[in-house]
C-alpha cells in the first residue's frame, strides 16, 4: 500500500458521525419508498400511443379522399393510368380557339401596307380604347407611323 492510501485510511477512520445524526438519517431513509409498477405505467403509455397511431392511420384524410393503393381498384371506378394523380382535381377542358380580330390588320402589315395600321393606331391613341393594339402591331406602328399634330 502506498503512502497516500495509508494516510487516507487513517483520516477516514478518524472521522465519525454523531450517533444522533445516524439515527435521523436512518429515520428519513425508512420513509423513502421505491416506485412500484413502473412497468405497468410504461405499458399503458405505449398501448395508448399505439392505439392513437392506429386511429390516425384509419382516419387519415387520404383514406377519406379515396386515395388508391398501388394495385387496388375500388368497385365502380375506372382505372387511372397514373395512380398518383389526385382524383379530386377537375378535368382540364380543351381550349376553344377564338377568332383574332386583328387578322386583317396583320395581313395588311405583312403585305407592307401601313395605312390602315396607322389610322387604327391614331384612333386608339385618341380614344383611349379598352382594347389596345396587340404589342407587335403597336411596335410596328411606333416605328412606321408619324404622329400628326391635332387639327
Amino acid at each position: 500500500m502506498s503512502n497516500w492510501e495509508r494516510q487516507y485510511r487513517e483520516e477516514v477512520s478518524a472521522l465519525a458521525s454523531p450517533q444522533q445524526l445516524d439515527a435521523q438519517i436512518l429515520q428519513q431513509a425508512k420513509h423513502y419508498q421505491h416506485k412500484k409498477d413502473i412497468g405497468r405505467l410504461l405499458s399503458r403509455v405505449s398501448l395508448s400511443g399505439t392505439a392513437t397511431a392506429a386511429l390516425l392511420l384509419l382516419v387519415h384524410p387520404a383514406q377519406l379522399l379515396g386515395a388508391l393503393a398501388p394495385g387496388r381498384i375500388p368497385e365502380g371506378e375506372v382505372q387511372i393510368s397514373n395512380p398518383t394523380k389526385l382524383q379530386w382535381q377537375a378535368p382540364v377542358l380543351p381550349a376553344i380557339p377564338k377568332e383574332d380580330p386583328w387578322v386583317s390588320l396583320h395581313s395588311q402589315v405583312a403585305a407592307g401596307n401601313y395605312i390602315a395600321l396607322c389610322r387604327e393606331w391614331r384612333t386608339r391613341r385618341k380614344a383611349f380604347a379598352d382594347a389596345p393594339l396587340p404589342r407587335e402591331l403597336r411596335k410596328r406602328a411606333q416605328k412606321h407611323c408619324r404622329i400628326l399634330p391635332k387639327p
